[in-house]
């Protein structure tokens, strides 16, 4: 309203001051008048009227772009003041030039009442130097940047804030920064439930597999106890049975020592089940072996049935793949190799050894043989994969397989 009574107000004057000019040459104009035909004052009176339309004409448009302004400021006031985040504007010296409501609102403040206010002063104490720092880089190199700090409002509350800012310059040359502010408390909050969350989550899941392990543990203990006896057929099956008990051990005592209780570094794991295995059977030659895994990890729900078919393969070896009555084909060292590469989708065992391999004639897909059997059953069932056979220059076993949905892999 005081913008329509102020635009009133200047055409009155206007008016006033073009009646004075038109008495003050009234006189003049009559004589020039009675100089003019009539011919000429009417075209006179033509050029008046339309000067006059022009004038109106003008007049018009000047209505329509005060209407457009009037809009696009309120466009302005929307898009700027009502924004759902904080904007303003700080001096190269950290004072406020300029804000939006919302600002105001976050910060609990009339608006002009911030106007040449330190920025710092919203700044949490404890976060201080987080902001320095920040409006330093911004200042030197005058690339965009964001960082995330606490706030304080004029009443002292404290508040998560997200701030991205951008350098300019004024109209003076001087450096301006302008500021996107949100409110991230929420978020944070979130967030902070969530490592929480995980935190208890993952004791948990320690102390679970800590259970696990020591209840394996247990009962590899009482058959050990068992496997004293004099009968050697039993000694050795229960022996074969602790080791498949501890294969699944293994992987809980990984996992229980691991920062990532989703998967465990199979090199580690294999080394600790080779190690377990030599130490468990007795040995007619002196055998070597090597694993190759490196960098290789792999969740619970695969390196479980996993472990347990490479228990079952070493095994084999060490108990039938080189006896000291037979010549091997290969001939040289005695030796077992276990390999696991994952190529991004599939994962690839490997155990070979160098023996006397596996009989012509044995199918060893339909064999009665426990081991072998296992070894069908966790390859092809459990762990849904391609097995291959190989027995050129001793035996090498090959298992092709992915990881279950939504199993944890490398990386």
């Amino acid at each position: 309203m005081k913008n329509k009574d102020s635009l009133s107000e200047q055409a009155a004057e206007m008016r006033r001051q073009a009646e004075d000019i038109v008495r003050k040459k009234a006189a003049q104009s009559q004589e020039n008048l009675k100089a003019l035909s009539i011919e000429e004052i009417q075209q006179m009176l033509h050029e008046l009227k339309v000067h006059q339309i022009e004038l109106e004409m003008q007049n018009e448009e000047l209505r329509t772009t005060q209407a457009e302004l009037d809009a696009a400021r309120a466009r302005y006031f929307d898009f700027y003041d009502l924004a759902p985040v904080g904007y303003l504007s700080i001096s190269e010296k950290g004072l406020i030039l300029e804000t939006n409501l919302t600002t105001a609102n976050l910060l609990g403040a009339v608006r002009n009442a911030l106007v040449k206010q330190p920025i710092s002063r919203f700044i949490l104490k404890d976060d201080q130097d987080i902001y320095y720092r920040y409006r330093k880089q911004l200042l030197e190199t005058g690339d965009p940047r964001t960082c995330e700090l606490r706030m304080v409002k004029m009443d002292g509350t404290a508040f998560w804030a997200h701030l991205a800012t951008t350098a300019a310059r004024d109209t003076s040359g001087a450096t301006v920064c302008r500021i996107v502010l949100s409110d991230i408390t929420e978020r944070k909050r979130a967030e902070e439930a969530l490592r929480t969350s995980l935190m208890e989550k993952e004791m948990l899941l320690k102390e679970v597999h800590h259970r696990v392990k020591n209840n394996l543990a247990a009962i590899m203990g009482l058959l050990d106890m068992q496997g004293q006896m004099d009968d050697k057929p039993a000694r050795t099956t229960l022996t074969e049975l602790s080791a498949r008990i501890r294969s699944m051990a293994l992987v809980h005592e990984q996992l229980y020592h691991s920062e990532n209780f989703s998967r465990i570094d199979f090199q580690d794991y294999i080394e600790a089940l080779m190690s377990y295995l030599f130490s468990s059977f007795e040995r007619s030659a002196d055998i070597r072996v090597s694993v190759a895994a490196k960098g290789v990890q792999m969740g619970l729900d695969s390196a479980v049935p996993c472990g347990l078919l490479i228990t079952e393969l070493v095994t084999n070896a060490l108990k039938y793949a080189f006896p000291a009555d037979r010549l091997r084909p290969g001939g040289g060292n005695c030796e077992i190799a276990v390999s696991m590469q994952w190529d991004g989708t599939t994962y690839t065992l490997t155990v070979a050894d160098n023996g006397v391999g596996l009989p012509v004639d044995l199918d060893w897909k339909n064999t009665k043989t426990l081991g072998l059997q296992l070894v069908k059953m966790l390859g092809q069932h459990q762990l849904q994969g391609r097995i291959e056979l190989d027995r050129t220059g001793g035996t090498t076993f090959r298992l092709r397989f992915e990881p279950k949905v939504g199993e944890s892999v490398n990386g």
